[in-house]
């Protein structure tokens, strides 16, 4: 399996905001992944169940295995010329129907625009799961945090900021697509695009998947959200990236960037 991105689909990601492609993951990892979140303590697996489960690659190898799988740091470190860092994994077993939002105003980066999402789709995602809803072409938003819609910087005036998306959404006349994928494919999208869960229309149904964020090296990263007086810059808990192998596969993006197709 090819770990470039093809030119159409850099330019996709060049005009949208988001792409779709092959994760490369093997069928073997993808099933390991599902048996992994199973296993888990009966507390941590009751937090799955119920929704969704934040770091699971902490509990799961098989889930920091997809996280750091070296095809996809090769798609991210071709679009932004930079190394991805992984830093934190989240789980679905259904759909989330979460209102639009932006990544960006939950992990933001100095400069604007080094942090990406990665979906992969751990089953075949149709239309009556409560796929992914996305908005191309909302990247080109300015930036802006909290402060920035007259709502005081705490995650206390967080549906505020959802009010103000979506007004957003009808403002600017963004139309929707959806995050429908075939078991093995993911989503990249970048820091501003708006997204969210759409609704599901058959709750009997599964949605399994999982998201994996990555902030690029070279960067300042900071909260918007927990910035009360000044930016709350921190650094991220990053997932270890070394394959079975023991390489480094951060290095090895590194090395790769020197090379990349398309400067972000």
């Amino acid at each position: 399996m090819s770990q470039e991105l093809t030119s159409t689909e850099i330019a996709a990601f060049r005009r949208d905001g988001i792409v779709v492609t092959s994760s490369g993951l093997s069928d073997q990892l993808l099933d390991g992944v599902l048996a992994d979140l199973e296993a888990l303590p009966p507390k941590l697996l009751d937090e799955y169940r119920a929704g969704r489960i934040q770091d699971a690659w902490k509990h799961c190898s098989r889930v920091r295995a997809a996280a750091v799988e070296s095809s996809i740091l090769s798609k991210l470190e071709q679009l932004y010329g930079a190394t991805p860092r992984p830093f934190q994994t989240l789980n679905f077993p259904k759909g989330t129907e979460q209102r639009p939002h932006s990544d960006s105003i939950h992990f933001n980066s100095q400069p604007f625009g080094m942090m990406c999402g990665v979906w992969l789709a751990l089953e075949d995602i149709g239309p009556n799961q409560g796929p992914l809803i996305y908005y191309p072409g909302s990247q080109e938003l300015p930036e802006f945090n909290f402060e920035d819609i007259g709502l005081p910087p705490s995650y206390e005036h967080y549906t505020g900021y959802e009010d103000h998306v979506e007004a957003l959404v009808q403002r600017h006349g963004f139309q929707p697509s959806y995050g429908l994928l075939e078991r093995g494919q993911i989503i990249i999208w970048a820091a501003n695009v708006l997204h969210g869960g759409s609704s599901q229309i058959d709750k009997t149904l599964t949605r399994k998947s999982q998201v994996t964020h990555y902030y690029f090296a070279g960067c300042r990263y900071w909260r918007p959200g927990l910035s009360k007086r000044q930016r709350a810059f921190f650094e991220p808990g990053w997932i270890p990236c070394q394959n079975s192998k023991g390489r480094n596969l951060l290095r090895y993006a590194a090395l790769r960037a020197k090379n990349a197709i398309v400067n972000w």
